[in-house]
């Protein structure tokens, strides 16, 4: 199962709690459109694995933008968060790492018009090659 919309709207709200305690004058706000977060946790629930699934939890966040900020860190956090729940972990290392990672968000997050294929591809092979077994 993947996670309910009411915990990944906490996460959201957890990220920018702080991120706007440390940085008051932000843009970003505390908001959710509910009807495209169903959507994209529709979408993950649909998938086969769980590799897909929280690919899709980790690109649909940042394509979709749900949040009225903090979207790529949500969905980090969720996708990690939903394969804890299932005995995975994602193993990320080091700077360049995390860097490349939010290349990858940032090129599913320009691509309004659909989530696209190419970035989700890369999205999936990212979290295939660093998803471990706790």
């Amino acid at each position: 199962m993947i996670l309910p919309k009411k915990v990944v709207i906490e996460i959201n709200k957890g990220i920018l709690t702080e991120w706007l305690e440390e940085n008051p004058k932000s843009f970003e706000k505390i908001s959710v459109n509910e009807e495209e977060l169903i959507k994209i946790l529709n979408d993950a629930e649909k998938q086969d694995s769980e590799i897909l699934q929280a690919s899709y939890l980790m690109a649909g966040i940042p394509w979709a933008q749900p949040f009225g900020g903090g979207n790529k860190r949500t969905a980090y956090v969720c996708a990690d968060t939903f394969l804890r729940m299932n005995g995975f972990k994602l193993e990320v290392k080091g700077t360049k790492d995390i860097d490349y990672l939010m290349k990858l968000l940032l090129e599913i997050q320009e691509e309004r018009a659909q989530l696209n294929p190419e970035a989700m591809a890369k999205i999936v092979l990212y979290v295939s090659k660093r998803i471990v077994k706790t």
